[in-house]
């Protein structure tokens, strides 16, 4: 077996992304990446598309302002298929007023901290086993898009 790739356009990125809840939002700590999970909402269309999460203002997602990502996957490891988009951009609070989708965060108490993630590049791979003489191998690619 052997790992077909392919690339996901932008369009089906947010489509794949719409239909998920939770995701990995990665910021900068302490000088050090930090993937956390996160419950967010696609907002917006194509290029206008931006991602929302709801949270507390004392959380270190709630303090954060600046260059972030968020990764959503999908994993079937028993058809050894799956798919991940990644959202670059910049991620900061939202004042005042707003029309945004509520991402219904699994932890309500004090929930009330909204920041949205505006995307500078939407990229998306796929990969199917496929039959082959070198058994499974994984090869990712990156595009931007």
């Amino acid at each position: 077996m052997t790992t077909q790739r392919l690339e996901i356009p932008r369009w089906e990125c947010i489509d794949l992304l719409r239909s998920q809840q939770v995701g990995r939002l990665c910021i900068i700590e302490d000088d050090f990446p930090l993937a956390l999970p996160v419950n967010y909402r696609v907002a917006g269309a194509d290029l206008t598309t931006s991602i929302v999460v709801r949270t507390a203002p004392n959380t270190v997602i709630g303090q954060y302002h600046g260059k972030s990502s968020l990764e959503v996957d999908v994993v079937d490891t028993t058809r050894r298929s799956a798919w991940s988009v990644i959202v670059r951009g910049t991620f900061h609070h939202v004042a005042g007023e707003h029309s945004l989708p509520d991402p219904e965060p699994w932890l309500t108490v004090d929930r009330h901290h909204w920041m949205v993630l505006e995307p500078q590049a939407i990229s998306g791979r796929r990969f199917h086993a496929v039959l082959g003489d070198d058994g499974y191998s994984v090869d990712w690619a990156i595009t931007t898009g």
